[in-house]
């Protein structure tokens, strides 16, 4: 019993058939970016400028956004790597404090680059109008009502 499955493939048709699967997984890796930068339109946004800051606080805003895109994974309630589905360990968003010490990191990863939450989980994502909220807040020192001076 003759194995040489290759031999009865013509050079062509191995090129053919690697030019098919490479096409595909080009596809499949493009479907699978693992972000999604602010379009030029969201950035031109962010350019005009800081609208008044205390408009977005903990309570209106980030609390449920944090809530809805965020404490899936970055919990402290989440133990262990496969429950915070490998999020690193530490990184936590349940007080204000801990949000925080992690402003930039949150801004970068969720806001601009939109990254987070990872494209390959199937959890829900914020729009683009939710992260240019998100940028607004965090630039404005991640206010809450507490904190805002009395009207």
């Amino acid at each position: 019993m003759n194995c040489d499955y290759g031999r009865g493939i013509r050079p062509f048709e191995r090129t053919v058939a690697l030019g098919v699967v490479l096409a595909i997984g080009a596809i499949f890796l493009g479907c699978l970016s693992p972000d999604t930068p602010l379009s030029e339109a969201a950035l031109a946004e962010l350019a005009r400028g800081q609208p008044a800051c205390g408009e977005l606080t903990y309570e209106n805003f980030a609390a449920s956004f944090l809530a809805t895109y965020c404490l899936r994974c970055h919990t402290a309630a989440l133990a262990t790597d496969f429950e915070r589905r490998d999020a690193p360990q530490g990184i936590n968003y349940d007080s204000l404090e801990e949000i925080r010490q992690f402003a930039r990191r949150i801004r970068v990863r969720a806001g601009e680059l939109g990254d987070m939450p990872p494209r390959l989980l199937p959890v829900p994502r914020p729009s683009e109008a939710e992260r240019v909220q998100l940028i607004r807040w965090l630039d404005c020192g991640t206010p809450s009502e507490a904190e805002l001076p009395e009207r």
